[in-house]
């Protein structure tokens, strides 16, 4: 008897989960050896949780090349899953990872399910793709040539987007930055140590984005870029149990990068997140956790998530800017701390004395249209 293949399945992205093809993925890959499944990512894991496959898949909160490199170390083989808004940019995700990972002296497939496509990856996973392919019904596709997409000219380093639509949403680390109006899109950044985006081609820019980005040091090789025309499209969330395990206190703040949620919202009573749609997707997830939210909001929501679920006692703030707010708050409640031990209702009426001369309205989250 030869020895069990082990096999590492990396997932990307919600629509795997929500489809219900992550299950199906796992149970026909166990009859062809002995697995280890991973997923990131806010939305996927969300998705995740929405399943009940908390328990069969690891939770990761890291980059996915770190993830990949972790499956790795024990497996034999490496599978990606995707389940893309277009196979170009399924394929086009797998290609950045795969080259960060540093995991090309092991097979690594993919699995595209928006296509039902399998592409070998690696020199030496040519076989078994085939093999995979036939016992899972899947036509194998060589891997595509995406040519230069990173270059330097000066003193800038130019990056491409990849699989871009017009209409897309571009956001650069978490935040929304705008919507494409061009499939060729390329972020601009200084080659300096500190790093810096000083422009970005094909897209609307949104105002406080730009704001934001003229503030923020970002090293365009390493960021983390995404594009979609929304985040999760689902009707169904799960409420989880957590408070019976922990006892929640203090507030956490989030401003504008709704992707590190996961890693304050267990323990915390509460939220304070400023932003559109960063607020949508804070809320959405702390709605699980039985958490509520106090929303900074200016009304330029994107509806980059469709549909959200909000906490009864969750609040919306709606102010002339919500930047100049949120940074207020942050300044003068938070004394620029990402979480702080004041109650939930105490840290709401304090807001309120801030953001007294720059209200536009003050509204329970639920009954706004959210």
């Amino acid at each position: 008897m030869g020895a069990i293949l082990r096999i590492g399945i990396f997932f990307h992205g919600p629509k795997i989960f929500d489809a219900g093809f992550a299950e199906r993925v796992i149970e026909s890959l166990k009859d062809l050896g002995e697995v280890q499944t991973a997923i990131n990512g806010t939305m996927g894991i969300t998705a995740c949780f929405d399943s009940f496959l908390e328990k069969e898949v690891q939770i990761e909160e890291c980059k996915s090349s770190v993830c990949l490199s972790k499956l790795s170390e024990k497996n034999d083989l490496l599978v990606v899953v995707t389940y893309s808004k277009s196979p170009e940019s399924g394929y086009a995700y797998c290609w950045h990872v795969i080259k960060r990972a540093n995991v090309l002296d092991k097979p690594v497939i993919q699995i595209e399910l928006s296509e039902m496509t399998l592409i070998p990856w690696t020199k030496n996973s040519g076989e078994i793709a085939k093999s995979f392919a036939k016992e899972l019904s899947l036509n194998v596709k060589n891997p595509p040539d995406f040519g230069k997409v990173l270059w330097r000219e000066g003193e800038k380093i130019f990056r491409k987007v990849l699989a871009v639509s017009p209409g897309d949403y571009l956001l650069i680390n978490g935040m929304t930055a705008g919507k494409a109006i061009s499939k060729d899109v390329t972020i601009v950044g200084l080659a300096s140590a500190k790093g810096k985006i000083v422009e970005v081609r094909g897209v609307a820019l949104k105002d406080e984005a730009s704001r934001k980005l003229d503030d923020m040091k970002i090293d365009v090789r390493e960021a983390k870029l995404d594009t979609t025309k929304c985040l999760r499209d689902y009707k169904e969330a799960r409420v989880l149990k957590v408070k019976e395990e922990v006892e929640g206190a203090g507030m956490a703040f989030v401003d504008h990068a709704g992707y590190d949620v996961y890693k304050i919202i267990k323990g915390c009573e509460g939220v304070v997140s400023v932003g559109d749609d960063t607020t949508t997707v804070v809320s959405d997830i702390a709605f699980r956790f039985d958490v509520p939210v106090i929303g900074i909001v200016d009304n330029d929501r994107d509806r980059i998530l469709p549909t959200v679920h909000v906490h009864k006692r969750s609040e919306l703030f709606i102010v002339e800017e919500d930047d100049e707010a949120g940074e207020k708050i942050f300044d003068e409640i938070f004394k620029r701390k990402k979480k702080i031990d004041i109650p939930f209702d105490d840290i709401k009426e304090k807001i309120a004395e801030i953001v007294e001369d720059v209200l536009i309205e003050r509204v329970s989250m639920d009954l706004a249209d959210f």
